[in-house]
This record gives C-alpha cells, sequence and structure tokens, in this order.
C-alpha cells in the first residue's frame, strides 16, 4: 500500500496539468450559471420532470455536470500513462520497486480523488440553482457518492484503454475527444432523455455517462426507485468489465 501511496502523491504532485484543473472548474460554473438560465427561457417556469418531483432547469444542469465533471477529470488517468510512455517515466518506475498492478491502482485512485475534489467543488458552486429542488438524504447522498467512485473507475479505465492502444500524441488525443464528446452530448448530461426520438433515446441508454448522472441526480432529489437500482447494477458491471480490461491492456503494454 506504501508503494501505491507513493505513485498517488506522484501523480498529484508532477503529473496533473494546473491549467487543466483550473478549467476544470471554470467551465461548468459558468455554463450552470449562463446556460442554465438561458435555455430556462425556452423549458418554461414547470421545469424538469424527474421522477415524481419538478425541478429547475440549472438544479437539473447543475446535477449533471456533477457526472459530467468527474468523467472529464477521468481523462487524466489515460494523460499520465501516455506522458509517462512518451517520456520513458513508465519504464524508470517498473524497474523500481513499483509492480505494474500498483502503477494501476495508483492511477485508479487518482482520478478517483480528482473526480471527487471536482464534483464536490462543483456540487458547492450550484449550490445556489439547488436551494429548494435538493432533498438531500443519507440514502441519496450514499448513492451519489457511489455513481461518482464507479463513473470515476469506468471512464479512468476506457481512458487508461485508448492510451495503452495509441501510439501518437495526436491519435490519442483525437480519439479521447471524440469518445469524450459521444459520452457527454448523448446523455441525459444536458436535457432529459424523455420525449426524445426512438433512436437518440436508445443511444442515450447505450451511454453509461447517463447511468451516471441519473442516479447523481436520483440521490440529489431524493427520487430514487426501482429503476435507479436497475441502473446502479448496469453501472456496476459495466465498470467491473471495463476496469479488467483495462488492467489487461495495461499489464500487456510493452514499453
Amino acid at each position: 500500500m506504501n508503494a501505491v501511496t507513493m505513485l498517488l502523491y506522484r501523480n498529484l504532485v508532477a503529473s496533473i496539468d494546473k491549467v487543466f484543473l483550473i478549467w476544470q472548474i471554470v467551465f461548468p460554473i459558468i455554463y450552470i450559471f449562463v446556460a442554465g438560465y438561458a435555455y430556462s427561457a425556452l423549458i418554461g417556469e414547470g421545469g424538469v420532470t424527474i421522477g415524481t418531483a419538478a425541478v429547475s432547469y440549472p438544479a437539473y444542469l447543475a446535477a449533471g455536470m456533477i457526472g459530467f465533471n468527474m468523467m472529464n477529470s477521468s481523462t487524466a488517468a489515460g494523460s499520465i500513462i501516455w506522458n509517462d510512455k512518451k517520456n520513458g517515466m513508465l519504464r524508470q518506475i517498473l524497474v523500481m520497486p513499483f509492480a505494474r498492478m500498483e502503477y494501476i491502482i495508483g492511477n485508479i485512485l487518482t482520478v478517483m480523488l480528482m473526480g471527487l475534489a471536482s464534483a464536490g467543488l462543483i456540487l458547492l458552486a450550484g449550490s445556489p440553482t439547488l436551494v429548494g429542488n435538493a432533498q438531500p438524504t443519507i440514502i441519496g447522498s450514499l448513492y451519489v457518492l457511489y455513481a461518482l467512485i464507479v463513473g470515476a473507475i469506468f471512464f479512468g479505465s476506457i481512458a487508461v484503454i485508448i492510451s495503452t492502444r495509441l501510439k501518437s500524441s495526436e491519435g490519442f488525443n483525437v480519439i479521447v475527444n471524440s469518445v469524450f464528446l459521444f459520452f457527454s452530448f448523448v446523455s441525459s448530461a444536458f436535457y432529459p432523455a424523455e420525449g426524445v426520438p426512438g433512436p437518440l433515446g436508445a443511444a442515450f441508454y447505450a451511454n453509461p455517462l447517463t447511468y451516471i448522472v441519473d442516479i447523481t441526480r436520483a440521490g440529489i432529489f431524493n427520487q430514487i426507485t426501482f429503476f435507479t437500482n436497475v441502473e446502479v447494477g448496469v453501472i456496476t458491471a459495466l465498470t467491473a468489465g471495463t476496469f479488467m480490461l483495462a488492467t489487461f491492456s495495461l499489464l500487456r503494454m510493452r514499453i
């Protein structure tokens, strides 16, 4: 565990771009308070229905941006591995008393901490929109925490898989941005799945981010139902499979 802690500290201190971290906070805040209130005029005073509750669109968007920001933070896992490969750092780390599995766990823990920290800051910054809409409970908070942890592992694993398969930085950036662009906008992060055309609605539920933000909203607005638990089961299974594939890819990666 000491080796994992050392790798975690190294990732947080030496490998994380400070400008990236600042942008991770600034962009969601701007989007919540600009797009959220601008689009509210189109949606109307009725807001968005979540279960049996009607919430304002800025509150709906703020809850979605928590999961969205967690997903963006997870790209750090792929970036760390890619930069380590490119600069020869991975080879140096693995000739030290560090195993590949410890390196993987260190990266996943980095993503989890970054995702939870950024989600917490977005929750704090977006709290003015949630006042009067959110109905926090202990059970709901556990659902939110679980969704963010599982989501960080899932999207971090996706970034790891991509980074181990590509040989150029241009290819890595293009593929990561394209995949995460799909995850972002073909999901319920920005708009509800109800009422969209059938094929698009099906694509929403082929997207793991939809499950993450749905569970997060269910916890924040106290709208946990049987379907929420189904979503928990689905995203748990997807995350377990993706993490195993990411681990296998990194263990087999040539350096």
